[in-house]
């Protein structure tokens, strides 16, 4: 088990095609269940391709099921991504761009999972081929000959007449999603509430088989994409079908783990004894269903911060609330490193020492979490770097670090706090200045503020190097 994005990519996309749909195709896909052994009639042709040697039959043959997976609103452009796993597990990534006038779907083939990128680059291909046919070869050609640039550069592409250019930068790496830059954050934070958001990581982090609808193509394939990348720096390693085809619907029976988008009008052929226990999200209605309480099983202290943190939405622009799900896996997982132990010559997870030295009130979750496949892969991926000298300094090490030190400044100030004795002067004096005061010349805190609450008082602090003085003019409280 490993990340599924291959690494040595040398080309921008490897395919390129336009899908026009077959007259009655999708109609008899949508009327008969399909049995395994496919329709009559394909609900799509390729009309064109580049390049022409690209002979990868099962992927040629795949994708028209994908760019027409049943049909679907198409009173505006819509942009739709998919997922094809290659033999040795890895993704490659499908972009689409449907047009309702031309009753056409143009298609995409990548390894690169650069969704912002090639979506827009699906934007200028279409107005292109619309306009200038011959510059559209010309610019298509030239993109797919250019390599893939390297991280921190960019390539630029000149069109309609130098007049414009088109950037391919590649994203730094382990980048986090952001408002308003990343289109399917973008989405799923419009139509998934933080409520159904929290629900939908906690049955990730369960690994149940759930399943995302929606009428809308690009709606579906971007919520499921965004949660998707929640769960970084673990990897999704079961079925993942960001929208599914009608003729691939009997994966929703698999008795395994998936994450599945599935157009709503192919949910609507399954039965709910064909679905068993499965977990739901309609991004439409916002409805999300579940027979398990995955999160209630999680840590109480964990969702209490999820929650407060998501309620203020003023604060998410940027990578805010991808960082807030960040947070949650530094918290649970981020020290992995205190079970990492060098035996026969090179490094194992010791997992009974990686639960005792996590918080009392993780352990449950986690003894649970560690049997899971995406922590199985975390863990071999990052053991598979140690060994093999790999240096990482990833987002998700980087916020461990910071939570580390968080905690050990934490862990200080209640120290400190705990050996502190407060004193009083004056004691022999109702109408004097009360003052009390603390050796400790680290203690800044103002006094506690369920002091007399009977009066206004105004605390004042004396700074002095030897001592912290906190005192009030008013006798009456003579109390701290």
């Amino acid at each position: 088990m490993s990340s599924r994005n291959k690494t040595d990519v040398k080309k921008l996309f490897e395919y390129w095609c336009e899908v026009s749909r077959t007259q009655g195709g999708i109609e008899q896909t949508n009327s008969l269940r399909y049995n395994g052994g496919g329709t009559s009639v394909p609900v799509g042709v390729i009309t064109e391709s580049f390049p022409e040697n690209f002979r990868d039959e099962k992927t040629i043959q795949d994708i028209p099921a994908f760019a027409f997976p049943c049909e679907f609103e198409s009173d505006s452009v819509q942009s739709y991504s998919f997922v094809l796993t290659t033999d040795d597990s890895k993704w490659r990534f499908g972009f689409c761009r449907h047009d309702p006038k031309t009753e056409s779907t143009m298609v995409i083939i990548t390894f690169l999972p650069w969704h912002d990128t090639f979506l827009r680059l699906l934007g200028v291909l279409a107005e292109l081929r619309r306009t200038d046919p011959k510059e559209f070869h010309q610019f298509l050609t030239e993109a797919y000959s250019s390599g893939v640039p390297d991280v921190g550069s960019k390539l630029i592409l000149k069109y309609s007449q130098e007049q414009s250019e088109f950037k391919f930068e590649r994203p730094k790496p382990f980048q986090l999603p952001s408002i308003p830059e990343n289109h399917n954050l973008n989405l799923y934070y419009n139509f998934v509430d933080p409520k159904n958001m929290i629900a939908v990581f906690a049955a990730m982090l369960a690994e149940r088989r759930i399943i995302f609808t929606s009428s809308r193509l690009d709606r579906l394939s971007s919520c499921i994409q965004a949660a998707n990348a929640f769960l970084y720096p673990m990897v999704w390693q079961h079925i993942f079908i960001p929208v599914l085809p009608m003729k691939l619907k009997d994966y929703l029976s698999a008795p395994m783990p998936y994450l599945i988008g599935v157009p709503h009008l192919v949910l609507e052929t399954m039965t709910p004894d064909e679905l068993g226990e499965v977990v739901t999200l309609n991004c439409d209605t916002k409805i999300f269903d579940s027979p398990f309480d995955d999160v209630h099983a999680m840590p109480a202290e964990i969702v209490s911060q999820l929650k407060k943190q998501l309620s203020h939405s003023n604060q998410h622009i940027g990578d805010r609330v991808s960082k807030i799900f960040l947070g949650v896996l530094v918290q649970l997982i981020g020290g992995y490193r205190d079970a990492v132990e060098f035996r026969d010559m090179s490094k194992t997870f010791n997992r009974d020492k990686f639960i005792e030295s996590r918080p009392s009130h993780l352990r449950p979750f986690l003894t649970k979490m560690m049997e899971l496949q995406i922590f199985q892969q975390f863990i071999d991926e990052r053991l598979e770097m140690m060994n093999t000298g790999l240096g990482f300094s990833d987002e998700f090490e980087q916020e461990t670090v910071r939570y580390a030190e968080k905690l050990k400044k934490r862990g200080r100030f209640h120290q400190l706090k705990e050996k502190t004795r407060w004193k009083r002067n004056n004691s022999n004096c109702n109408n004097c200045q009360t003052t009390w005061y603390t050796e400790s010349p680290m203690v800044k805190e103002r006094p506690s503020k369920t002091l007399n609450r009977k009066s206004r008082v105004l605390w004042t602090k004396k700074a002095k190097p030897e001592k912290t003085i906190w005192y009030t003019e008013n006798p009456i409280n003579e109390r701290y």
